[in-house]
C-alpha cells in the first residue's frame, strides 16, 4: 500500500474515531491518532509539509496557556490554524489535531499548525512535524518517573533542536536551563524576559509582598534576591524551588541580580561568563486586580532588528536592568499595553512568549492588544466559576513550581477561603507524588485559609504531607471522592473556593463544577 493509500485510510479511521467519541461524549483528543497511526506511522511527517509554518510549543509550564493565546491572536489577524488545542501533547494528540485540518481529498484546511509538544516526547514529534519555529517556556523537575531529572529532558530538546535543519527559536531567557538551549546554535533565536521593576509600587500584589518582606528596591516586589534572608521572605516567597542554578557550561553556582521565581531571573556565572542573553521582548510594569485581572507592558525589537540591551556587561558580571535603563537602550521601540484576564505572575510569561512569536509572524499591534482581552483561559488554567453566588477557582497544579506560584496567587487575594486539593497518581499525573514535599504548601497555615479537603487517590498522603508543613489538624479533612469532595467544599462558609486538582482529577472537577453552577462558567481568570 502506498503512503498515499496509508495516509487516506489512516484519515478515514481517525474520522470515524472522532465521530464515536463525539457520540459518546468522549474528548477524544489522542484516541484517533492512536488508531490512526496504527494504518500510517508516519502520518504527521507526511501532512507536515501541507502548513506554511510549523510552531511547536514546550517545556514544563505554561505550554498550554501559551499556545492557546498565540493561536488566538493569530486567528484574530486572520490566519488558519491547526492546534492541539486541550494539552494532548504526545504525538498521537498531534496527529489527532493535523487530522482533524486535514480535508477528504487531502488539502489542509489550515495554513499554519501551532503545536504545544510535551517535554518528554519532543524528539518523535520534532522528528515528525520538523516545526520551524520552536518556542521553549522554562524547565523545571516534574513527573520525575517519565522525565528522571532535568538534565533529561533538556538533553533531549537540544538534540531534537540540533536534528531540525531549519528553525527559529523563541526561548526564556530568564531561565538558565532554557537561555543554554539558544547559545553555541547555528539557528536565530529570540530571547524574552522579565525586568526587575515588573510591579510598580501601587499595585495591589505589590503591597502585600512589600508588607511581607519590605520594599527594599535591590530586592523588586517580584522576588527576593539571592542570599536574601529567610526571615524575610515571607509567605509569599518562602521555600523558593530554584532547581537550574548551576552555570549549563561549567557547573559553577549561578550569581542572581534578582529573581521573580524558581530559578528565573537575571543570573551570570562568575567563573565562565556565561549569562542571561540580552532580551528580543521584555515585560514590566505589571497590575492586577480580581474584577480586571492583569495589565503588563511589553516591548520588543526596535526597528534595527537589534536585541533591546541596556548595559554592556562588565568579566564576570551583569549590572540589573532597571526599566528606565532599558527604555533608555531602544531607539524607537515598540511598546504595548496588554490588559489580560487572567491572575497570577506567572501568566506574565505566557502573554510575553505568544506575543513576542505574533510579533515575529507580523501580527499587528492593535490585533494582539484586542485579542488578549477576549481570551478564555483552557481547563483548569484558574477557570472561574459561579456556585451559589461565590466564586470557585479550579487550576492545575502537576509540579512544586507550577502549584507555588498558583498558591502565591491564591494568598494574595483577599477574603475567607476553602479549598479541594485533588492529588491522583495515575501515568498522566506521574507515579511520583514526592514533589508534594518540595511545595511550599506550608503558605496554607495562613489564617484566611479556613478549611483544606483532601481529595483523590493520594488524599491521605497528601493530608500528611499539609500536616508536616504546619497546617492545623482542624482545618484538614479527608473526602477523596471527587462529587463528595465539592459538596463539602461548597458547605464551607468561607468567601470564595478553589479546587486545585492534578490532570487526571481535572476534567472531572471541571464537569462536576459546571453542573453545580447551572451551567455556567466565567473565564475571569
Amino acid at each position: 500500500m502506498t503512503a498515499w493509500w496509508r495516509l487516506n485510510s489512516a484519515l478515514l479511521i481517525s474520522r470515524l474515531v472522532s465521530g464515536t467519541c463525539r457520540l459518546f461524549r468522549y474528548p477524544g483528543t489522542s484516541l484517533p491518532g492512536v488508531i490512526a497511526l496504527k494504518i500510517c506511522p508516519d502520518a504527521v511527517s507526511l501532512m507536515a509539509p501541507a502548513y506554511d509554518r510549523v510552531i511547536a510549543i514546550t517545556g514544563t509550564n505554561g505550554k498550554t496557556t501559551t499556545a492557546n493565546l498565540l493561536a488566538h491572536f493569530l486567528r484574530a489577524a486572520g490566519y488558519s490554524v491547526a492546534h492541539n488545542s486541550l494539552g494532548a501533547n504526545m504525538l498521537p494528540g498531534v496527529a489527532t489535531a493535523l487530522f482533524r485540518d486535514r480535508r477528504l481529498r487531502g488539502q489542509s484546511s489550515s495554513r499554519i499548525a501551532l503545536l504545544e509538544v510535551d517535554e518528554g516526547s519532543v524528539g518523535k514529534v520534532f522528528a515528525a512535524a520538523r516545526p520551524d519555529l520552536v518556542v521553549v517556556t522554562n524547565y523545571f523537575r516534574d513527573q520525575l518517573d517519565r522525565y528522571w531529572e532535568l538534565e533529561r529532558t533538556t538533553a533531549l530538546l537540544r538534540e531534537a533542536v540540533a536534528r531540525l535543519p531549519r528553525v527559529s527559536l523563541v526561548l526564556n531567557a530568564d531561565d538558565p536551563l532554557v537561555a543554554a538551549i539558544g547559545q553555541g546554535q547555528a539557528q536565530d533565536a529570540r530571547y524574552f524576559g522579565v525586568l526587575k521593576d515588573i510591579q510598580g509600587s501601587g499595585s495591589e500584589n505589590s503591597k502585600k509582598i512589600e508588607a511581607v518582606h519590605g520594599a527594599d528596591p535591590e530586592i523588586g516586589s517580584a522576588g527576593p534576591m539571592d542570599g536574601e534572608p529567610a526571615a524575610i521572605a515571607g509567605l509569599v516567597n518562602a521555600c523558593e524551588t530554584r532547581e537550574g542554578r548551576f552555570c549549563q557550561h561549567c557547573g559553577t553556582a549561578l550569581t542572581y541580580n534578582y529573581f521573580h521565581f524558581g530559578q528565573l531571573g537575571d543570573y551570570y556565572c562568575s567563573n565562565c561568563g556565561f549569562r542571561r542573553p540580552a532580551l528580543d521582548y521584555a515585560a514590566w510594569g505589571l497590575s492586577e486586580s480580581e474584577l480586571l485581572g492583569m495589565s503588563i507592558t511589553v516591548q520588543g525589537r526596535s526597528g534595527s532588528g537589534e536585541a533591546l540591551s541596556a548595559s554592556k556587561p562588565s568579566a564576570g558580571h551583569r549590572s540589573a536592568i532597571s526599566i528606565r535603563q532599558w527604555s533608555a537602550s531602544a531607539a524607537a521601540p515598540r511598546q504595548l499595553k496588554l490588559n489580560a484576564p487572567l491572575r497570577g505572575f506567572y501568566n506574565v510569561y505566557n502573554i510575553l512568549a505568544a506575543t513576542a512569536v505574533a510579533v515575529e509572524m507580523g501580527v499587528g499591534d492593535p490585533v494582539i492588544q484586542s485579542a488578549v482581552q477576549t481570551y478564555k483561559p483552557a481547563t483548569g488554567r484558574m477557570q472561574e466559576y459561579t456556585i451559589g453566588g461565590r466564586h470557585c477557582i479550579l487550576a492545575l497544579i502537576k509540579n512544586p513550581v507550577g502549584a507555588n506560584e498558583v498558591l502565591k496567587t491564591l494568598i494574595q487575594t483577599a477574603g475567607s477561603k476553602a479549598l479541594v486539593i485533588a492529588i491522583n497518581d495515575l501515568a498522566a499525573d506521574g507515579r511520583d507524588v514526592s514533589w508534594l514535599w518540595d511545595a511550599d504548601f506550608a503558605c496554607l497555615a495562613h489564617p484566611d485559609i479556613s478549611k483544606i479537603i483532601c481529595a483523590g487517590l493520594r488524599a491521605a498522603d497528601f493530608a500528611v504531607c499539609l500536616k508536616y508543613a504546619g497546617v492545623p489538624l482542624e482545618r484538614i479533612e479527608l473526602v477523596p471522592e471527587r462529587a463528595a469532595s465539592l459538596r463539602r467544599l461548597i458547605a464551607q462558609p468561607a468567601d470564595k473556593l478553589y479546587v486545585l486538582a492534578t490532570y487526571t482529577n481535572l476534567f472531572d472537577y471541571a464537569k462536576l463544577l459546571g453542573h453545580r453552577g447551572g451551567g455556567t462558567e466565567q473565564n475571569a481568570h
